[in-house]
């Protein structure tokens, strides 16, 4: 496969050798392996010769030393020597405060961030319309209880009612919005995220374990 299409099908060993893409991959994952043997052979090599050389020595003094010596040269030999021709390569992850940039990716994506605008306006509202309640409340409640009110119960009831109702379809929207917004931008990420894998080479699939792909695919539904 290649950019996501089938590009070529047949037997193992005719695709390999008929000097496409594939035998370029195999050639590659055949190369990172010997690099990878080769590095465990010589780390074996240097330990069976560290025990013959210690069976030599008689002397308990030169014995501590010499293994004193080469724990110093076997640190400096870790120190120095990076294995080569590693496969999978390892995984790298921040550390810190999420940048502004990923909150501002998340909400443009979905519609261009139009619901933004509205989803506040909604909220506003919301907040508006809760202080004219508590405000008409106050205004329409008499100062004692021999102070007659200078609104009727039914205009105060009407107006109550109204301000609740306004209250409620607020809120409502402002719920809904911002469910369309976080669904439609999942919903683009992940297929955005999708895409991608599936249209990768066939390396990467190679150099990238299936459980780190299935990892990011659960974070991101």
């Amino acid at each position: 496969m290649k950019e996501g299409r089938v590009t070529q099908s047949g037997k193992y060993n005719d695709i390999l050798t008929s000097g496409t893409d594939f035998m370029e991959l195999v050639g590659a994952h055949r190369a990172a392996l010997s690099s990878v043997k080769s590095l465990e052979r010589r780390n074996t090599f240097k330990k069976s010769s560290i025990t013959e050389e210690d069976t030599v020595l008689s002397s308990d003094f030169e014995l501590e030393q010499e293994v004193e010596n080469i724990d110093d040269r076997k640190g400096k030999l870790d120190d120095t020597v990076e294995p080569k021709g590693q496969l999978v390569q390892d995984e790298e992850r921040e550390k810190g405060r999420v940048e502004f940039k990923v909150f501002w990716k998340y909400i443009t994506t979905g519609y261009g961030g139009a619901l933004v605008p509205v989803i506040f306006l909604s909220q506003i509202l919301t907040v508006v319309l809760q202080i004219a309640s508590n405000y008409w409340m106050a205004l329409a409640t008499p100062v004692s209880a021999t102070a007659e009110p200078d609104i009727g119960n039914l205009t105060l009831m009407v107006v109550y009612v109204s301000l609740a109702v306004g209250i409620s379809f607020s809120t409502f929207a402002r719920a809904g919005f911002v469910v369309i917004a976080g669904y439609k931008a999942a919903t683009m990420l992940f297929n955005q995220m999708h895409l991608s894998f599936i249209r990768a080479p066939m390396s990467f699939f190679d150099a990238t374990p299936s459980g780190r792909i299935l990892n990011r695919v659960c974070h991101q539904s």
